[in-house]
């Protein structure tokens, strides 16, 4: 058996495995991606707010964001600790505060009032999406191998694809060849 078909025959083996075992991780990253996507269409997020137009200078103080955020008596948020990040809006002047426990307080950037507080699922699904919600064992070892993987599949692919090519090439050569010793031998 050439060294070719060797190749193209393990190209197919690994192709074949990799595909169905990492199949699992990449539908998974593919479905917690379409969900970020159409997330408020589907009610997982909090549509923003509109705050009240004011110049830059009169906006809220982050001291006083996280102060307001932790006075409204969330289940679990006490300290600045339970923030997972804070987020300013211009073009609304709205201040998006993510907590830790999937919650969500809009506050208006130039009067302080808080706007809404509702569950927010953006941050669940974006830490399922990049791997943060299973741990550094994920992310580094888990997606890492994904990604070698989606290199290995993409290279078997190409073997797959490539080997038949080459051998209908090789083939057309010789049957040119073939012809043309035939042509000046009569």
């Amino acid at each position: 058996m050439s060294k070719a078909v060797k190749l193209y025959q393990i190209s197919r083996k690994v192709h074949k495995w990799a595909g169905l075992i990492l199949s699992v991780v990449f539908m998974f990253v593919a479905l917690t991606g379409l969900l970020l996507i159409f997330y408020t269409p589907l009610g997982l997020g909090t549509p923003l707010k509109t705050g009240t137009k004011a110049d830059l200078s009169q906006s809220v103080t982050i001291d006083k964001v996280v102060s307001i955020t932790t006075s409204q008596g969330l289940p679990g948020v006490t300290s600045i600790e339970d923030i997972f990040r804070i987020e300013w809006t211009p073009s609304e002047n709205v201040y998006r505060v993510r907590l830790a426990n999937n919650q969500e307080v809009q506050i208006d950037a130039s009067t302080g009032e808080v706007l809404s507080t509702k569950p927010d699922y953006t941050g669940l699904l974006i830490s399922l999406h990049d791997g943060y919600f299973f741990g550094n064992w994920y992310r580094y070892s888990a997606l890492t191998l994904a990604g070698v993987s989606l290199i290995l599949l993409s290279f078997s692919g190409y073997c797959m694809v490539g080997y038949p090519l080459y051998k209908r090439l090789v083939a057309r050569k010789n049957e040119k060849n073939l012809r043309f010793s035939d042509q000046n031998v009569h």
